[in-house]
C-alpha cells in the first residue's frame, strides 16, 4: 500500500524526525487518493462519523484528503495554516474531524486544536500512521484512525 508514491533517501520530515523513507502523497493520481479515502472513511467509526460537524485539514498536506473526506461525508472543510489561521465556513462550537496525510507526533493535529479551541475535535484521520506507540500514548486524546502502520521515523 502506497509503494506508488514512496520516495528512498535521506529526509528530514516536518515532525522534525529523519526517515530514509517519504511518503509524497502528491504523486498519487487523483483516482488513487479518492480509492484511499474510501478506504480510510471505513476505518472512522459511525458514531464518530455520526457527529462530524466538519472537516478540519493543515496545510499542506491535509488539503487534498481533507477535501475528498468532506466530499465524502457531505461536510464542509475548513484548512488551517501553518500560522494556525482558518480558511472555510463558519465553523464556531462545530465538532470536527481532523484529516491528514500523515500522523506522526500528533504536531498537525494539535496546531488544529488549537486553531479551534471553541470546538471539539472527535480524531484525526490520514492514510498512514508513522510516529511511536509511545506517540499514540502521548495523544491518547485525539483518537487515530488510518489505513497503514509504515516506517516509524527517528
Amino acid at each position: 500500500m502506497f509503494e506508488e508514491c514512496k520516495l528512498e533517501g535521506d529526509f528530514t520530515l516536518s515532525s522534525g524526525r529523519t526517515s530514509k523513507v517519504f511518503y509524497d502523497f502528491d504523486l498519487l493520481k487523483p483516482i488513487e487518493a479518492a480509492i484511499y479515502v474510501e478506504q480510510l472513511v471505513q476505518q472512522i467509526p459511525k458514531e464518530v462519523k455520526n457527529q462530524i460537524g466538519f472537516i478540519a485539514a493543515p496545510a499542506m498536506g491535509g488539503i487534498i484528503p481533507g477535501f475528498l473526506v468532506a466530499f465524502a461525508q457531505k461536510k464542509p472543510l475548513v484548512v488551517i495554516d501553518k500560522e494556525g489561521k482558518t480558511r472555510g465556513p463558519d465553523f464556531r462550537g462545530g465538532k470536527y474531524l481532523v484529516v491528514d496525510d500523515v500522523i506522526t507526533t500528533f504536531q498537525a493535529a494539535r496546531l488544529v486544536k488549537d486553531a479551534l479551541p471553541e470546538c471539539e475535535c472527535l480524531g484525526v484521520a490520514a492514510y498512514i500512521f508513522r510516529g511511536s506507540y509511545r506517540d499514540l500514548e502521548a495523544n491518547k486524546d485525539i483518537p487515530a484512525f488510518y489505513l497503514a502502520r509504515k516506517e516509524q521515523e527517528e
